[in-house]
């Protein structure tokens, strides 16, 4: 396609993880040392272990790996290439590059457009943030999950239960109290009018004697 042109990529692998970075500056330095242009961590990596020259090719342009520092110092442990120990050596496609111990790099080109190279950049970078390095202690798996669900404090249930109080006995509604009343009602009529039975017949006088008429 007309749109397209040649990408540089460096990928490093060390003992922070993965991660992609795109080449297009004349000069890079390498080196566990923060104020390096590629900072690579690693016990086997010096402060200032190598450069990065960009070179002209017939293509456009590669770059160069140099070992040490811009003022000729070399590194401790030096460089490979593709398991070859050098100095200097100009990279190709699919180079594999060692700086010591388990920190390692591969340096890449891709022809494609520059949208479609912003987006494969990202898918890379993706793919090698997920990709953790042998000493973290969580997966892939367990990153996910955390994502998802975040975590939960646990709970302590300490609610008792309420003790049971003494209820009185709920008061007799208007509705079932009428029959009642009136059933007490009566009885006490009832024992009102025997009452005052009893009264008046012990109040009433005794019958007198009838006397027997005398005989004349």
């Amino acid at each position: 396609m007309s749109g397209n042109r040649e990408h540089h990529l460096l990928s490093i692998e060390d003992e922070t993880g993965k991660r992609t970075i795109p080449l297009e500056a004349a000069t890079y330095s390498i080196g566990r040392d923060v104020t390096n242009a590629i900072v690579i961590h690693g016990h086997g990596v010096s402060r200032q272990h190598a450069l990065l020259l960009r070179i002209p090719s017939p293509n456009g342009y590669r770059y160069r790996i140099v070992d040490g520092n811009a003022d000729g110092k070399a590194s401790a442990n030096g460089i490979l290439v593709n398991g070859r120990r050098v100095h200097s050596h100009e990279l190709k496609d699919g180079d594999e590059i060692n700086f010591g111990g388990a920190a390692k790099a591969r340096y890449t080109t891709v022809s494609m457009g520059k949208a479609e190279f912003i987006k494969y950049l990202k898918s890379v970078n993706y793919h090698s943030i997920k990709a953790t390095p042998l000493a973290a202690t969580t997966t892939q798996a367990d990153e996910e999950a955390s994502k998802q669900e975040p975590p939960q404090e646990t709970q302590l249930n300490l609610s008792y239960p309420e003790p049971e109080v003494a209820r009185a006995a709920p008061l007799p509604t208007a509705e079932s109290a009428s029959p009642r009343l009136l059933i007490i009602g009566g009885i006490v009529t009832l024992l009102l009018l025997g009452g005052l039975g009893v009264v008046m017949m012990q109040q009433s006088p005794p019958p007198q004697p009838q006397t027997p008429p005398q005989m004349r």
